[in-house]
């Protein structure tokens, strides 16, 4: 037998991916028929249709119809990075496509109000440009991933009417401004973008105080700076991204500097007890918090009540209602201002 006859032939084993196959048993999406051909004929890119998808696993694949959904989670799922989430689910809202309810988004059950020309009976036949409303003309070469925009949408807050906002609005508007002239030593001074969102309308519920806070600060302690300045109020406030802004923003707060909330409370009023009024954990008050624990060298409970002993024995007589006590009196959000601290560790107060 020749040699050739006698080599052996090794090869490496063959490894062999685990197949994947869908089972009810595993779980399931219920979904209305309508809804699914609605989706089936609409003419959205591929990133709003994964996006879309992934609301609905996340709404509907809990038997929820709204949830509060974070960008990561979407992510996830239909695997976009988040800031394209971001843009397509702001994207999805404007179009109707998608509803927010509060703080929680999920499909619109009402498919004859979505702002896509397929439900409103118009053609799409390819070359005809009459047949889209969204600023964009034949639907077969968009691209897979081309976000549209309708042109109809503005970035800007709109403009309010003059003696529109109720007097709580505008109230609660003028926080958020001071609150942001705080964090960014600013001096803007219209509060509108602000009043803008804390007002409701037909196609979203309001915004609270503490929702405008969290991103505010988000916004001051994570966004790049362009030329050392930071976001303006009207930037912050726009209508159609404030959602996804809001959802980061609480995203990443929970990422943050880890501190017990209640535990900072109970020093506050231990150490104030009998001096100043009494204090219990909302959630403006966690929010405000987190920030000033970034500021903070000891970042504990333990470190806020360091702050809170320094503060009482620098404090004057003004800070506890002046010579008869019936003036203004500083109390635990006076405390949690950066601008507070600061004083404090200069001896300034």
């Amino acid at each position: 037998m020749s040699n050739t006859a006698e080599i052996i032939q090794f090869r490496a084993p063959v490894v062999r991916e685990e197949s994947r196959v869908a089972d009810l048993d595993d779980g399931y999406t219920r979904l209305a028929t309508m809804l699914l051909e609605a989706i089936a004929g609409a003419d959205l890119t591929k990133r709003q249709f994964k996006v879309l998808l992934a609301v609905i696993r996340l709404t509907y694949g809990w038997n929820k119809p709204y949830d509060r959904i974070a960008n990561s989670q979407i992510g996830e799922i239909a695997k976009l990075p988040i800031k394209r989430v971001s843009e397509t689910r702001v994207q999805l809202l404007n179009m109707r496509v998608l509803v927010s309810v509060g703080q929680a988004i999920g499909p619109n059950k009402n498919v004859s109000n979505w702002a896509i020309p397929q439900v409103e009976g118009i053609s799409l036949k390819l070359g005809d440009k009459k047949s889209l409303k969204l600023g964009e003309s034949y639907p077969s070469k968009q691209g897979d991933t081309i976000d549209i925009i309708p042109k109809t949408v503005k970035t800007d807050p709109p403009k309010a009417p003059k003696g529109e906002f109720s007097e709580e609005v505008l109230s609660q508007a003028k926080q958020a401004l001071q609150y942001y002239n705080e964090l960014t030593q600013g001096s803007c001074r219209s509060a509108e973008p602000f009043a803008v969102l804390l007002t409701e309308t037909k196609s979203r519920s309001a915004y609270t105080l503490q929702d405008l806070l969290l991103v505010v600060r988000w916004v001051v302690l994570t966004w790049k700076r362009k030329s050392k300045t930071v976001a303006k109020p009207i930037s912050i406030c726009r209508v159609n991204r404030f959602d996804g802004y809001l959802s980061d923003a609480e995203a990443w707060q929970k990422t943050s500097v880890d501190i017990d909330c209640q535990a900072v409370i109970d020093a506050y009023n231990d150490v104030t007890d009998g001096r100043m009024a009494r204090a219990e954990l909302d959630r403006g008050r966690e929010i405000a918090i987190r920030e000033l624990v970034t500021h903070l060298a000891t970042k504990t409970p333990a470190g806020f009540r360091a702050y809170f002993s320094a503060f009482l024995e620098d404090a004057r007589e003004f800070h506890f209602g002046g010579p008869d006590g019936t003036g203004w009196h500083a109390d635990f959000e006076y405390l949690m201002k950066p601008e507070t601290l600061r004083k404090v560790r200069e001896g300034t107060l």
